[in-house]
């Protein structure tokens, strides 16, 4: 009786798809497949993801659909989920007591999603790995109200991907990156807003990267271009261009297991950081008004000072890092959550011995703080280059001399 039950079930639901489904003859569609639904047909849209076919489309009507999880198993081969707008086609998680992420998408060959807004989910909100040529395109990824430690952690989030397009998309609330692009080659991130994240967008361990024309705003740290240890790729070759970056000035609300070397040790009031990465090109950005540091360019040293106990091999210097041509402005007073982070507090009270010293020079903290670690001979080794207007301000944290000895002189990385 339960099996004739169970089958009956299946074939209800078998019946429903091949309701939805499209007759390619009739669809202006160029997916070989292609399959439309509305609110309340959930279970429907749960089995059309479990039996998918290459060259496929779902499409979302208006409305709000509420889902505990839902994936996408490869391989396979184009695949698209699209609704009918961001302000129209909701998907909803708030139901998800735990898990991983609430959008799971797994090895797939020309991925996109368009046009939805996802919500409320307990772990990341999409999730893709192992995938090339994706797209997210007018994507909002949500958490609304006040952000808390226990939102997820991403919003979107490739990772372990090849050619990935992230194209006017809004992010909120992400508890550690709205936007990450994690061990990927080749990222284009552009024409985004991301606020009340942790961390704007990051790139991280991955090899060329553009991102530009992006609005980052009232996060702990607006860009993040680092690298990890022990992962599948060294990043390099980011270059990060016309975005506006301005009033990171957030609490940094990053569960603990991130406080060691993630986002949880970025300071509030940060603009740009960069850790650790090499070939990177930070340049024509506005970036004003995050008030702690407005770009810093810093070790892995800094961050995890036994670094090199652990890993021994490990090289924990950025390099070829360049930064010209950027507007950069900031106010004197540091945000009030920054009093209350172990990095930034470092940096007060390195400015309030500054101060003391020369009122003048350091009455506000300097726009670039560069960690000064490096290894190897030669005045500037890791080859930074800074060209900025003179009224912007440069410090030397020193931090490889446990800071005893900071400096402004910008001279030595005068360089291209």
């Amino acid at each position: 009786m339960i099996r004739s039950n169970f089958l009956l079930s299946l074939g209800i639901i078998f019946v429903l798809i091949i309701g939805c489904k499209v007759d390619p003859k009739n669809a202006q569609s160029t997916y070989q497949n292609s399959y439309t639904f509305s609110p309340g047909q959930e279970d429907e849209i749960r089995a059309a993801f479990i039996g998918l076919e290459d060259n496929s489309e779902i499409i979302l009507k208006e409305g709000t659909y509420h889902f505990e999880k839902l994936s996408i198993q490869g391989p396979l081969n184009q695949i698209s989920v699209r609704g009918e707008g961001p302000d129209k086609t909701i998907i909803d998680f708030s139901g998800q007591a735990s898990g991983g992420e609430g959008f799971r998408v797994d090895n797939v060959n020309g991925f996109s999603i368009k046009d939805i807004r996802i919500q409320e989910s307990a772990g990341d909100l999409i999730k893709v790995k192992n995938g090339k040529n994706v797209e997210f395109v007018n994507l909002h990824t949500v958490w609304d109200g006040e952000p808390e430690i226990t939102n997820g952690g991403y919003g979107i989030y490739p990772v372990l991907c090849e050619n990935v397009l992230i194209d006017n998309c809004y992010a909120r609330g992400a508890s550690d990156a709205g936007i990450y692009v994690g061990q990927t080659i080749n990222a284009t991130v552009k024409n985004n807003l991301v606020e009340y994240c942790v961390a704007g967008i990051e790139i991280e361990n991955t090899i060329t990267a553009e991102v530009y024309e992006n609005e980052m705003t009232n996060n702990t740290g607006g860009l993040l271009i680092f690298d990890h240890p022990g992962l599948k790729y060294d990043g390099k070759d980011t270059r990060a261009y016309n975005n506006y970056i301005h009033h990171n000035n957030y609490k940094n609300f990053a569960p603990a297991a991130n406080n060691a070397t993630g986002v949880g040790n970025v300071a509030p009031g940060t603009g740009v950081l960069i850790l650790r990465t090499s070939d990177v090109e930070v340049f024509e950005n506005k970036i004003e008004d995050n008030n702690t540091m407005s770009i810093g360019i810093v070790s892995y040293v800094t961050v995890e000072p036994t670094i090199l106990e652990t890993r021994p091999d490990y090289d924990p210097i950025p390099k070829n890092v360049s930064v010209h041509d950027n507007q950069i402005s900031k106010q004197a007073e540091f945000p009030d959550p920054a009093f209350e982070h172990e990095l930034a507090q470092i940096i007060i009270q390195l400015h309030g011995k500054l101060k003391e010293m020369d009122p003048v020079s350091h009455a506000s903290v300097q726009h670039i703080l560069y960690d000064g670690v490096v290894m190897g001979e030669g005045l500037n080794p890791s080859n930074i280059c800074i060209s900025e207007a003179s009224s912007t301000t440069f410090l030397n944290l020193d931090a490889g001399n446990q800071f005893s000895n900071p400096g402004t002189d910008l001279s030595r990385y005068s360089c291209q």
